[in-house]
């Protein structure tokens, strides 16, 4: 059994304090877990930056996950599968018709001067390519201003129930065109967009139930984590602030310098199921050390998943040009895992090759647009939750702190 040496767990501590006494960040944690039990769990900062007033981040405060949903999304469509609901080689156009008329961007990212030439896309996704993020949707069919926005596809106000919501969700993410634009072709390649979005929608279509209720019924329950979509003023009370890395590298408070999605107190009708929930970082530990347990083989209670599914999270699914598209991406904040190589499975980012000194081939990865990242690693037995609550996205500060910690964390393993 995998253990975090005293060594580790005081260097991890002395990070902390260090993290803290820098004032570079507003509140920021770390959790670590075995595939058995928590390792490791601490915070520091403030909810609001450098307000002692505002309360200390805790490993009980709430961060907004944003993409590190996608995971949850993607475990909530394979439950699906294993009930014989849904399955991986159905078109997605089954349930939602609106896809028929897809939009190729040809040029898209080439050249920003020029607008990209719109074509008929050649097939249709699938249940799979969703979760490979491989259908081709994209967040780029339109540049944001400023760049580091979210799209309307996030931000539109939802007033009129679930149905409506997904409605002009739909109808957000066209961006003017006639039909769903893609960067690629379906299955030919990475894009990264918004294809775990339409994954909750059609969970929600063959389910009946919202995808917050789902996953509360079929992961968040049975795992017991307090994970959610829905805040409520008690969660807001320890939900740490959103801030803005300003050019100089100080930080403010985001206030109302960008729209986020919908949330609390206004009514969440569309769960977005690529960005949309929020967790304590020892409750995203803990759903990650569920996954590694039932990888293992361990005995599980109330396994969410068969291990049989569980190991497609940890196989590959992307062509090589849909592997070198997302290395691009992963490149921007983690040089040295695009390095060694990787790819999607049926829910996260996998590595394909050891990251010297930090997680081995077959580690899943991935974070969010807010500051929080993960590492899971079925090889080692361990994973990793971290980071802080400030953008522009992949803020260097909380990239180097969860760095930091995932190298003090893989010199310090113990048997």
């Amino acid at each position: 059994m995998v253990k975090l040496s005293a060594a580790g767990k005081k260097a991890l501590d002395d990070l902390i304090t260090q993290f803290q006494a820098e004032k570079r960040l507003p509140g920021f944690g770390i959790a670590v877990t075995s595939v058995d039990q928590e390792l490791y769990a601490s915070a520091g900062g403030y909810r609001i930056y450098d307000d002692p007033s505002s309360g200390a981040a805790t490993p009980d405060s709430l961060f907004w996950i944003c993409s590190m949903t996608k995971l949850i999304t993607a475990l909530a469509g394979l439950v699906l599968i294993e009930q014989g609901k849904l399955s991986f080689d159905e078109p997605v156009t089954k349930y939602l018709p609106q896809l028929k008329d897809l939009v190729v961007l040809e040029g898209l990212m080439a050249d920003l001067t020029k607008p990209p030439t719109p074509r008929p896309a050649q097939g249709v996704p699938t249940i799979l390519h969703l979760l490979a993020h491989s259908s081709g949707s994209t967040y780029f069919a339109k540049l944001p201003d400023p760049i580091y926005a979210l799209s309307k596809g996030y931000t539109f106000e939802q007033t009129g129930g679930r149905e409506q919501a997904q409605e002009e969700f739909l109808e957000h993410i066209k961006e003017g065109y006639s039909g769903v634009p893609l960067a690629a072709d379906p299955g030919t390649s990475f894009s990264y967009g918004f294809s775990s979005d339409i994954l909750g929608i059609v969970i929600e279509r063959i389910s009946g139930q919202s995808l917050a209720d789902f996953c509360e019924q079929y992961i968040f329950k049975p795992i017991g984590i307090k994970t959610t979509f829905r805040l409520t003023p008690e969660l807001i009370a320890k939900l740490v602030d959103l801030h803005f890395r300003n050019e100089d590298g100080s930080v403010s408070r985001l206030e109302d310098r960008i729209s986020v999605i919908q949330r609390y107190p206004k009514e969440v009708h569309l769960a977005l199921g690529g960005i949309g929930s929020y967790s304590t970082f020892p409750d995203y530990a803990a759903l990650l050390r569920h996954l590694l347990k039932i990888e293992a083989g361990k005995d599980v209670s109330n396994p969410i998943l068969k291990q049989e599914t569980v190991k497609t999270l940890f196989t590959p699914q992307l062509t090589e040009a849909g592997a070198l598209s997302l290395a691009w991406i992963v490149s921007t904040w983690d040089p040295k895992a695009a390095q060694h190589g990787v790819n999607w499975s049926t829910g996260l980012a996998l590595t394909t090759g050891d990251v010297p000194g930090k997680r081995r081939a077959h580690s899943g990865f991935w974070g969010g647009w807010a500051g929080t990242l993960y590492v899971i690693d079925p090889t080692t037995g361990v994973a990793i939750v971290g980071g802080s609550q400030v953008i522009p996205t992949f803020d260097k500060v909380a990239t180097e702190l969860f760095e930091k910690a995932e190298e003090i964390v893989y010199a310090n393993l113990e048997d």
